[in-house]
């Protein structure tokens, strides 16, 4: 029986599985499988990797739905992003090629492919250069078996052949079609950590703070590797001496209350967080209510009230986990209303989604729109911006869901007023562009073409900014079809077959 491999490990894996495909050209496919847990680091490892090779690479994560298989919103920002690279190349005196905006077309996937092939054309003086990678990790994906034949129709047609493709999804039920497809030149690998082992892992963890004697270095206190003897060969550290009254003076002046959990306290604290957070992976939801209350009245007792809260958030989410729905809202309502009284505004402003969370499962939408929207005023004057948007984002979900078309509209447009005084990195992590295409859907219904106009030109904005900032950081196999784009006109797309 082979040992899983250690939680650390998996992003290792997948970086020298990013270095091997990128270096071998004979691959044109690299399926990555992971979990949502694991999504955003993976994400960010591929983005990473395009600092090894020599292909520019585009990473793409619109949604492919059965209303809508985003391929023009992919043309479009393929194009945000090479605009943004073309700028950001021509800073270090390096000119990249210009291309022509999107042209919609009949079939959607030409619109596609003839964007792309604009982008290898602009490409084809920088030495540096050799082809592109393009990274499809859809938010959504409802018609697996047409996505992949999309994918197939795209890299059959032959002024693509440059392009190699890397695709992300949560699962692997691609693999096998895109195996079909591809044959030996799709490479595939798994990063997602193993739940057994990830507990495992934890378990020695508690087990060595347990077992740390008095008097332990810090590392070897919290578990970490280090001589356990250290007591018995040169007696007790004097940082476990008593201390003089002075001494003790200037540890409360330096650390405040968390004073009071140096040394023993602090190390039973310590154990019952991690328990409780272990026996809530492993099921045990009664017994890390129970564990995380002690912690919370540890930290309640020596006078630290924000961290008792933010303990209390957790406890909210085991109590939801033990079946406590009802215990878990009144929680989360309490928090939300001693945390703002506190000051600690965005502790409240989480308490507060976890409320709307609570409430919207309670199909009580009206008052989870209320809690969401609440919470985003908070998450906002505490300068989160994040945070903030992304709360009015869900409250304008819910809030259409219930067919409350006046209350998404005023969420939605709290929303993207933050993200018009955010600065570039803000929106670089936020939905603001999916938030004005939302907004703007609700507008085209209510016939308001301009503004629905402005809100999608709103919307391709926010995407360059992203993209600019991105820069700055450094079922079954389809049947072979082609599609052809028109290497004679650069005016528009040739179409040819039905629309993908």
């Amino acid at each position: 029986m082979s040992t899983p491999t250690p939680s650390h490990h998996v992003y290792e894996d997948l970086g020298e599985d990013l270095t091997w495909f990128l270096a071998c050209s004979e691959m044109s496919v690299l399926h990555i499988a992971t979990s949502l847990a694991e999504r955003p680091g993976v994400m960010q490892q591929v983005a990473l990797a395009e600092g090894h090779g020599q292909s520019p690479f585009f990473v793409l994560e619109e949604a492919y739905t059965k209303d809508d298989d985003g391929w023009v919103a992919r043309a479009e920002q393929m194009t945000v992003i090479h605009q943004a690279r073309r700028e950001a190349m021509a800073k270090v005196g390096i000119s990249l090629g210009k291309i022509l905006p999107v042209v919609p077309g009949k079939n959607n996937l030409a619109v596609f492919g003839w964007q792309l092939k604009q982008c290898i054309k602009a490409q084809r003086d920088i030495a540096e250069f050799n082809g592109l990678v393009v990274v499809f990790a859809p938010t959504v994906l409802e018609k697996a078996k047409n996505w992949v034949r999309d994918i197939v129709l795209m890299t059959q047609t032959p002024s693509l052949e440059a392009v190699r493709i890397i695709v992300i999804e949560l699962g692997n039920t691609l693999v096998k079609p895109l195996q079909q497809a591809f044959g030996e030149a799709v490479m595939g690998t798994e990063c997602v950590v193993d739940p057994a082992r990830l507990r495992q892992e934890q378990k020695g963890l508690l087990a060595a703070m347990a077992s740390a004697p008095e008097g332990a270095s810090p590392e070897v206190s919290i578990g970490c590797a280090g001589p356990k003897d250290v007591v018995a060969c040169f007696g007790k550290p004097l940082r476990d001496s008593a201390l003089s009254a002075e001494q003790s003076e200037l540890l409360t002046k330096e650390f405040g209350p968390a004073a009071a959990l140096v040394g023993a306290k602090g190390a039973r604290l310590q154990r019952q967080i991690a328990g409780a957070a272990l026996a809530a992976q492993e099921g045990r939801f009664h017994e890390a209510v129970t564990l995380q209350n002690e912690a919370i009245e540890a930290c309640t007792a020596a006078g630290l009230v924000q961290h008792a809260l933010i303990l209390e958030l957790a406890l909210a989410n085991y109590l939801l986990g033990a079946g406590e729905k009802e215990q878990a809202g009144k929680t989360f309502e309490s928090v939300a209303s001693r945390a703002e009284a506190a000051g600690a505004l965005e502790v409240a402003a989480q308490a507060l989604v976890g409320l709307g969370a609570v409430l919207a499962t309670q199909k009580d939408f009206e008052a989870s729109v209320r809690r969401y929207a609440q919470a985003g005023r908070l998450a906002a004057v505490a300068q989160s911006p994040i945070f903030a948007m992304e709360a009015y984002r869900a409250a304008g979900q819910l809030a259409l869901r219930n067919h409350a078309e006046k209350a998404a509209i005023i969420a939605w447009k709290q929303a993207l007023e933050i993200a018009k005084a955010s600065p570039g990195p803000a929106l670089g992590h936020s939905s603001a562009p999916e938030v004005a295409r939302a907004l703007a859907k609700v507008m085209q219904k209510r016939r308001s073409f301009a503004a629905a106009k402005s809100l999608l030109a709103q919307a391709d904005e926010y995407e360059a900014r992203k993209t600019a900032e991105s820069e700055e950081s450094t079922d079954t196999a389809p049947e072979s079809e082609s599609i052809e784009v028109d290497t004679t006109s650069q005016s528009a797309p040739v179409t040819s077959g039905e629309n993908a």
